[in-house]
């Protein structure tokens, strides 16, 4: 297995993988390689961009995100991580995770946060990370109804 920072050219075939483990089980959402790769094409294409992937005859796991400046030093968004279904369980994110960390660390990075459900296995991937749930800190959000009208309508 090789570990590398994501170029460019890796984005497709990262989205395709993405598409996959993000439209099964536990998160059932309704993505596919063109919605992930506008996706993963926004973030890479986002100051700061910073993201490791594994390969092993093709793309077996990523994970990406976004440095930020704040008070008192660089942040870094984990954005998104996702492993195989085929490869989870095995290592694979661990070693994606800590090669990040690694290359945050020595870029002088001060923390990373994300955003997760707790109820998914994830979650317990990341605490086994050293991650803790905030319990200052909120996590919001708001569905806006999407406007009907035609354009031309008012």
């Amino acid at each position: 297995m090789n570990l590398r920072n994501i170029n460019e050219t890796d984005l497709e075939e990262c989205a395709r993988l993405y598409a996959a483990v993000f439209s099964a089980e536990p998160w059932n959402e309704a993505w596919n390689r063109e919605t992930a790769l506008a996706r993963l094409s926004h973030f890479y294409k986002s100051a700061g961009f910073i993201g490791v992937l594994a390969e092993q005859d093709g793309i077996i796991g990523f994970a990406l995100g976004n440095s930020e400046p704040f008070c008192f030093g660089t942040l870094f968004y984990l954005r998104e991580m996702c492993v195989h279904k085929a490869h989870q369980s095995q290592g694979i994110g661990s070693k994606v995770y800590l090669t990040l960390e690694k290359q945050l660390e020595s870029s002088l990075v001060r923390g990373i946060y994300l955003a997760t459900d707790r109820a998914i296995p994830a979650a317990q991937f990341y605490v086994g990370k050293g991650f803790g749930c905030s319990e200052s800190m909120g996590f919001y959000s708001k569905q806006l109804s999407h406007n009907q009208a035609k354009h031309g309508d008012r």
